[in-house]
């Protein structure tokens, strides 16, 4: 095994590293086997109701934090000039009506018939 393999997580006493080979899990924490038998009594059991809600609140707060800084940008700073987008000139060209829209709508394509194949006058009639 490596040695990246080889380690679990972080001391709850000591805040160093723990390798497997080294590792005492109790009372839902990572100890060194050393930092355990010295000082395991002083660590608190973890409550799980009690970490459900810690965490929860965490996320919370985060989001909170997110919706301030949204509502922060979306909302104009007192004193800061809100930039204004250039006015759009009118195309007076665009605006332009038809004359007469009747006969538009009078014009329609219609369906274009089909030829009919002329005899050919070719050379193969007048053969001498």
């Amino acid at each position: 095994m490596s040695a990246g393999k080889d380690f679990v997580d972080m001391c709850a006493i000591c805040k160093q590293g723990v390798l497997r080979s080294e590792m005492d899990y109790q009372k839902g924490k990572v100890f060194h086997a050393k930092c355990f038998t010295e000082h395991g009594n002083t660590v608190p059991s973890v409550d799980s109701d009690l970490a459900h809600l810690s965490a929860r609140t965490r996320i919370e707060l985060v989001q909170l934090k997110n919706l301030k800084l949204r509502s922060d940008l979306e909302e104009p700073q007192p004193g800061i000039a809100k930039k204004s987008k250039p006015a759009k000139r009118k195309n007076p060209v665009a605006k332009k009506k038809a004359k007469n829209p009747s006969k538009k709508a009078a014009k329609k394509s219609k369906p274009k018939k089909a030829k009919k194949p002329k005899p050919k006058k070719g050379k193969a009639a007048k053969k001498r």
